[in-house]
């Protein structure tokens, strides 16, 4: 199964993805300093805290599949990057909805599960539960009961009192590029061939084994650097008012940049 073609990583995207983890880790290693363990959302600060590491984890393997010869696996990849950054729009949203939305999201697994299992598995899913929704203030807990125990289990944490669909919140709160990624990469994890050609440079050239696919290297990295930088940038903003948006806004030029080079070399212009 082994192919002679070597996968070698363009080494200014590889510096920008190293770049981008490291905006991520300043921004989470910020918090945690300065807040101290008194977040002011606890709950929003767990799910961010999560799905932000979730985030560098899933960014570091589109790395590993670029360097290995498996690019064109990356994009369900990527459509899971782009759903964590969803996650992460939604909850920091609306400040005063935060608390609730970040036990949505975080707690949404636990409703799934409260009749599976044995009946210690559920009561301490129940119990989890139970503490989660005593952190709510008043007003929410009632809502918090209601989502858990009498709502029926919706396809998304946020469906259907923030957006109904994926793609409805997609739309909403990312970027138009992303927006779009989203929708194409959506037939990518769901196997389609017009998704799953998206990262090969030769999409007619069907083998299962590794390609040299430089062009598409460059997408799945430059999509998957953009994703961490705007998922850092939420948790920054949201958590610590800005205080590294000058880190973010040298990346994101840096970035563009680099698209900017590998559009000209695709398109063949000088």
């Amino acid at each position: 199964m082994e192919n002679p073609e070597t996968a070698t990583v363009d080494v200014t995207l590889a510096r920008l993805h190293s770049n981008a983890s490291e905006y991520a880790v300043a921004v989470n290693a910020a918090i945690a300093v300065q807040l101290n363990g008194k977040h002011p959302f606890p709950l929003a600060g767990g799910a961010l805290y999560r799905l932000g590491a979730d985030t560098v984890a899933f960014h570091e393997a589109i790395l590993a599949l670029c360097a290995t010869g498996w690019v064109s696996c990356s994009a369900p990849l990527l459509r899971t990057l782009l759903d964590l950054l969803l996650s992460t729009a939604i909850i920091v949203e609306r400040a005063n909805e935060a608390e609730m939305r970040g036990f949505r999201c975080t707690h949404y697994c636990l409703k799934a599960m409260l009749s599976e299992g044995d009946g210690e598995a559920q009561q301490s899913n129940r119990r989890q539960i139970e503490a989660g929704i005593a952190r709510l203030v008043g007003t929410d807990q009632k809502q918090a009961r209601r989502f858990i125990f009498n709502d029926r289990l919706p396809a998304y944490w946020y469906a259907p009192d923030y957006y109904g669909r994926p793609q409805e919140a997609a739309d909403a709160l990312l970027t138009a590029e992303l927006s779009w990624s989203y929708a194409k990469l959506s037939s990518a994890a769901h196997g389609g061939f017009f998704g799953l050609s998206i990262f090969r440079d030769q999409p007619d050239t069907i083998h299962p084994n590794q390609r040299s696919d430089p062009r598409s290297q460059a997408l799945a990295l430059s999509t998957s650097i953009r994703i961490v930088l705007e998922q850092a940038r939420a948790r920054d903003q949201f958590e610590l008012g800005g205080q590294l948006s000058s880190t973010y806004d040298q990346l994101i030029v840096r970035l563009l940049e680099t698209r900017r080079e590998w559009d000209k070399l695709r398109s063949g212009r000088p």
